[in-house]
């Protein structure tokens, strides 16, 4: 087995102090072991794609321009079983999503139209999508292109896992949440980790609401406490110890364009419901006013 990653220029951003540098390194380090086995999902989904031989190939789409598309992909990591044999095509492609939803989106001999068709379990939380359907052995480049368009579009789970160094990575979570304004949930480890978790489960159900407007994302708080430190309003200045903005679980909504932008919800800790998470994103959509924040 043989599997293609990505290649991602990591950047720091902070001021330069000992601990900061020490933190961002550490999760530097931890980027590497991310995928170390095809069945583990650190992001969104995973790409597995089987191959065969001129022979025995149809619509004739070249391995390698595949490949090069899961490169641009970069939320989504590409395995590929492979025998050494020169001139590889793509048999299948299969979609596996962190949250269990997989699906067969190409088949040799089998028209996109087709295979797309196939792939409700995908369209669980938004509606359809419409594509240019080429044959795929006429135009393999067009072919390519809906592919990776549809991979893009159906590869966001409802709850996705934030951090500071695949954030700031130009290619990494932006393409995954598109133009979308994106919430963020800043949760405490164990909360996290609680399968009981009834801030979890309301955050769940709210992106299911929300999927088609609202990227719904959160952040682990005790491991990245710098970096949620700079997701405060610059007019709190010198917060008390029993401030808002060190209660946890709370929420904010930015937009990518801008992250020095940011809608923030007070109600925080334990009042915070699900019914208040609701209130607080329809808010936000109508048009609640961005505050200015220290950056995130």
């Amino acid at each position: 087995k043989q599997w293609y990653q990505r290649r991602v220029r990591v950047n720091y951003h902070g001021p330069l102090l000992v601990a900061n540098l020490i933190e961002w390194y550490r999760d530097v380090q931890d980027m590497g072991v991310h995928f170390s086995e095809p069945h583990s999902f650190h992001e969104g989904c995973n790409i597995h794609i089987t191959i065969t031989t001129t022979k025995y190939s149809v619509d004739g789409l070249p391995l390698d321009c595949f490949v090069s598309i899961c490169k641009t992909l970069a939320f989504s990591e590409c395995f590929i079983l492979q025998d050494g044999v020169n001139d590889l095509f793509v048999k299948t492609i299969e979609l596996k999503r962190r949250d269990g939803v997989t699906s067969m989106i190409y088949e040799d001999n089998v028209p996109l139209d087709i295979s797309f068709a196939r792939t409700q379990a995908l369209h669980r939380y938004h509606g359809d999508h419409y594509y240019n359907f080429p044959p795929c052995a006429l135009s393999p480049a067009q072919c390519f292109t809906a592919l990776g368009t549809f991979i893009q579009e159906h590869s966001r789970v409802p709850v996705t896992e934030l951090s500071p160094i695949v954030f700031h990575s130009p290619t990494s979570y932006r393409p995954l949440f598109g133009n979308l304004p994106v919430l963020v949930a800043l949760v405490q480890h164990e909360t996290i980790l609680a399968e009981s978790s009834g801030f979890m489960k309301a955050l769940q159900e709210v992106s299911v609401k929300f999927y088609k407007h609202i990227a719904t994302s959160y952040v682990d708080v005790d491991r990245y406490p710098m970096w949620v430190h700079g997701m405060t309003p610059v007019a709190e200045k010198q917060p008390s110890e029993g401030s808002w903005v060190f209660q946890y679980p709370r929420v904010l909504v930015f937009e990518l364009q801008n992250h020095k932008r940011a809608a923030f919800c007070r109600v925080v800790g334990k009042q915070l419901s699900g019914s208040e998470l609701t209130r607080f994103v329809e808010t936000f959509l109508h048009g609640t006013v961005m505050e200015t924040c220290h950056g995130i």
